[in-house]
């Protein structure tokens, strides 16, 4: 809040936009000293963060989802897991297991094994315009995070059909929820059947995989928060992905490192980065899916040998 104050008064910027930060603390939201929030409000974060009235949204308009509990799971036969809802980049998932508790904060969902994607999409509280489908990377970290957020692709493997589905739930929630600006929606593809998992009310992570340099997509973002409109401009559709490394032990960085173009988020010298904490972002481009893989994994290794010496 002191630096949000700190910059108004210097700069009088007209509002703010805003990521997974401030997801999961809407009355934060509220209280920053600002004129305008430029994206969903407080109420929006609010509701899609609740899993009763999220999972009942979901039932009202016949979206298909993993079976919730909001209370202690009597018989485990099957695998469950344990989801916070005040957290976000898959760092509030964890197993289940036996005895666990009930709380106001947490829910319990079925596990349904699949292929993990999201749909990028540009709304203006009515429709929406899709923007990318993207296959999504979780890693563990440990026991208590078995699905991190690790990155993601521009490339799912999804009929034309599935395609069509998925934008359908999308524009439902649109409309259930007014969603503005860039969001995103998590789903998973189990055999031939998809089934969606949560809304990201929010500009995604997996919005700078379709960025441009000139910021057209951002600007897009402003605008259809601020005038409802949805640019009718096709951008083209590039192979590209991107993936966060992660300290696989407590690291300080080094004042002489030579960071090459690929990275990005890249922390200060001298900074000390504990165990599974964040160390910086790494992206890559190609012509197929396999090429873009291994890029992203040498690259991610790249970087950690240079951390380690």
């Amino acid at each position: 809040m002191h630096a949000v104050a700190s910059l108004q008064s210097k700069y009088a910027f007209e509002g703010l936009l805003y990521d997974a930060v401030l997801e999961c603390n809407p009355d934060l939201l509220d209280s920053l000293p600002i004129g305008k929030v430029v994206g969903n409000s407080s109420q929006t974060l609010r509701q899609c963060k609740d899993p009763k009235v999220f999972f009942s949204a979901l039932d009202q308009n016949a979206i298909p989802h993993p079976e919730v509990s909001y209370e202690s799971i009597q018989d485990p036969t099957d695998s469950w897991l344990v989801k916070h809802t005040i957290s976000s980049g898959g760092t509030g998932i964890c197993v289940y297991v036996e005895d666990e508790t009930s709380g106001k904060s947490i829910y319990f969902q079925r596990k349904i094994d699949g292929v993990s994607f999201s749909l990028t999409f540009l709304a203006n509280g009515d429709e929406l315009k899709p923007i990318g489908f993207n296959t999504l990377w979780c890693e563990t970290l440990g026991e208590s995070m078995p699905y991190a957020y690790a990155g993601a692709i521009t490339s799912v493997d999804l009929t034309e059909q599935q395609r069509y589905t998925t934008i359908n739930y999308a524009t439902a929630l649109v409309r259930e929820f007014k969603l503005v600006g860039l969001n995103s929606i998590d789903c998973i593809l189990s055999g031939d059947g998809i089934y969606v998992l949560e809304i990201n009310p929010r500009i995604p992570a997996t919005y700078e995989l379709y960025e441009t340099k000139q910021g057209d997509l951002m600007k897009e973002h402003v605008e259809a928060c601020v005038s409802a409109k949805l640019a009718a401009t096709q951008r083209k559709q590039l192979l590209r992905a991107h993936a966060i490394v992660y300290a696989p032990q407590l690291i300080r960085v080094p004042a002489s490192l030579d960071w090459p173009l690929w990275t990005a988020d890249r922390p200060h010298q001298e900074e000390v980065i504990h165990k599974y904490e964040p160390v910086c972002s790494v992206f890559a481009g190609g012509k197929n899916v396999a090429q873009v893989r291994e890029m992203i994994h040498t690259r991610k290794k790249t970087i950690i040998r240079k951390l380690m010496h």
